[in-house]
């Protein structure tokens, strides 16, 4: 009976970090996507990691956190016609060093999904790999 106890203690104790590390990984990518979409440089600086890199893999470019950072002035004039919404994908492992989410672009004249898989240090991202899940939000 103690054994049963001590099981289903450390199980609810598992669950209890699972679900923490979860709602951790969901509160700094709800800080990353806000910054993203109203193109803040010094909160994405914040996010990122000194050494963070950032794929894109559909265009096959590699970024530095400082080659990203540059390149917002491209992205600030694209954003600001596009709807976007973000998810975590169901089914992902999310934990303290890793997530992947769906992302809904909506612009004037097209809309995209895509993967985004993130892997985390120390409360930032160091890694994201970006690759078109969907030419369409349709099952978003």
């Amino acid at each position: 009976m103690i054994a049963i106890r001590s099981l289903i203690s450390a199980l609810a104790m598992v669950a209890t970090v699972s679900v923490s590390s979860a709602f951790a990984q969901s509160s700094l990518l709800d800080r990353w996507y806000t910054a993203l979409f109203d193109v803040n440089r010094v909160a994405i600086a914040d996010l990122l990691a000194d050494d963070a890199v950032i794929e894109l893999e559909d265009l096959g470019v590699t970024q530095t956190k400082a080659e990203f950072i540059e390149a917002l002035d491209e992205w600030e004039d694209i954003v600001k016609t596009a709807n976007l919404a973000w998810q975590l994908e169901e089914g992902a492992p999310v934990d303290e060093a890793k997530a992947t989410v769906l992302v809904c672009y909506q612009f004037p004249d097209n809309e995209l999904t895509i993967r985004e898989t993130f892997a985390f240090r120390d409360g930032k991202i160091i890694r994201s790999i970006q690759t078109t899940d969907s030419d369409s939000c349709e099952n978003f």
